[in-house]
């Protein structure tokens, strides 16, 4: 993404979700800087939607790598009914 486009996006998250990490609710400041994070990871959901973007912090964004956040995981299991059986 052009950082031009990237600084308007981050500000819009900004003013959605405040000026802290999405994960651990740490505040951004000079010392801290944000990083844009897609929630559901990059290769599983292609673009740049701000429906799936999160301010989150270098820490946080490092650690939950590329991989599905718990809560998201959570919900689509309590959502899933039985699996059918695999037939023999």
């Amino acid at each position: 993404m052009p950082s031009r486009r990237r600084g308007k996006v981050r500000a819009r998250l900004v003013e959605r979700d405040g000026n802290q990490c999405f994960y651990c609710g740490q505040s951004f400041s000079e010392h801290v800087k944000p990083t844009l994070d897609h929630y559901v990871p990059h290769s599983l959901w292609r673009g740049w939607r701000q429906e799936n973007l999160v301010l989150a912090c270098w820490q946080c964004n490092l650690a939950k790598d590329d991989v599905l956040p718990w809560p998201l995981v959570w919900l689509l299991l309590a959502h899933h009914q039985e699996a059918p059986a695999l037939a023999a």
